[in-house]
């Protein structure tokens, strides 16, 4: 009795050891990665706000309501990539006979790691489903409202601009903070296209619209139709804008989880499978980290992110599929019983051999790891953006 107390008592400090170890090492990896991320994405704001296709003032907003978003796709990469550590430390400093000792194994030391897992299933679960959409919808609103009004705000000289998604292009000879002077601006809709060439264009706007004033010019109407083209002279044309001020407030819970269009299916199916990747990865993961001592705790990244890279790049691949064809029964599932087999695989081997398995020219060139590793990086940085 004395000794299965004991033993239980030895047991629960491993445990313990073992899951501070994966959360500070996972906690460290999440840090570094979302760092890497949001400097990404600033950077590739900050040039759509030199083009003049963004207001930098929204800039940080934007970053921020993404956060959600950027932490829901890193979680179980950081998780994994955590596990997979964690693991091969224990083996590459022996420190794994000391759980062999009290009688534990490869599957024991999953179920000591399963309670955390879970707790980052059901985190991401939230943000994937309830906040990362939501956010995300919000900062694609936060950008598109009021586009029209600050493109030309933030206009330079002799440049042209396309506006409204490509319904509208504007280009002016020299800008004067809300004046545009020897402007030339083209609209398109479903009745036609229209063409005015002004003199000067001021712009002055009130709460509930934006308005255009042109000054000496020429409007041409049906440029691009059979019908017959209209063209008049004008000292003074006002076009007023609708400013709609209510379409973020308008943005509704229901608006976003509606799944019965095509994409919707698509992407429940994608914020569904995020989280599921969690406990596949944790049984990859100690499986993986097997590794030999004179292998290195570093050693398994490599493999580890091939494995993470393809799990991911087949949920993007699988993901476009079904939004091509929504009647299409299986979904994502199919990815993750694929991986999922794999850990199946790992169980029965008690090892899982790429972890092992030397390139020639891994084995010549010691930096080539560290080079494939930091493509892949890059390639994920990609995908997530």
């Amino acid at each position: 009795m004395h000794h299965s107390s004991q033993g239980m008592y030895k047991k629960n400090i491993l445990s313990k050891s073992l899951n501070m170890e994966v959360l500070k090492t996972s906690s460290s990896i999440l840090m570094i990665l979302f760092l890497l991320v949001v400097g990404s994405r600033f950077v590739g704001y900050f040039e759509k706000a030199a083009e003049g296709s963004m207001d930098p003032a929204i800039i940080f907003s934007v970053i921020f309501l993404r956060f959600p978003d950027f932490i829901t796709l890193l979680i179980p990469l950081s998780f994994f990539l955590g596990v997979l550590i964690s693991m091969s430390r224990l083996y590459a400093e022996r420190e794994i006979y000391g759980y062999i000792s009290v009688g534990l194994s490869q599957l024991d030391l999953v179920k000591f790691l399963f309670p955390q897992a879970f707790i980052y299933f059901l985190l991401t679960l939230i943000l994937s489903l309830y906040i990362a959409p939501y956010t995300k919808a919000l900062s694609q609103e936060l950008i598109s409202i009021d586009s029209f009004e600050e493109q030309i705000e933030s206009m330079k000289p002799e440049k042209l601009y396309v506006l409204e998604g490509g319904r509208a292009f504007i280009y002016a000879k020299d800008v004067n903070e809300d004046v545009l002077s020897e402007i030339k601006l083209l609209t398109s809709d479903e009745n036609g296209s229209s063409l005015v060439v002004a003199d000067q264009l001021q712009i002055s706007k009130n709460k509930s619209q934006l308005n255009l004033d042109f000054k000496n010019g020429v409007f041409y109407k049906g440029i691009f139709s059979n019908q017959k083209q209209v063209t008049s002279s004008f000292k003074n044309l006002t076009s007023p804008i609708e400013r709609d001020m209510s379409r973020v407030d308008g943005l509704s819970m229901s608006k976003i989880f509606d799944y019965s269009g095509l994409s919707a299916r698509a992407n429940l199916h994608w914020n569904l499978s995020i989280p599921s990747t969690l406990i596949i990865l944790l049984f990859l993961g100690v499986y993986m980290g097997a590794v030999k001592p004179r292998q290195g705790r570093f050693s398994v990244i490599l493999p580890g992110m091939l494995i993470y890279t393809s799990y991911l790049s087949l949920l993007i691949l699988g993901r476009e599929s079904l939004a091509s064809n929504p009647n299409s029964g299986i979904g994502l599932w199919w990815v993750h019983l694929i991986f999922g087999l794999l850990a199946v695989l790992c169980i029965f081997k008690n090892s899982f051999q790429i972890a092992n398995t030397k390139i020639l020219l891994y084995r010549e060139h010691e930096y080539f790891k560290y080079f494939v590793t930091l493509a892949l990086l890059l390639i994920l940085f990609w995908i997530i953006s």
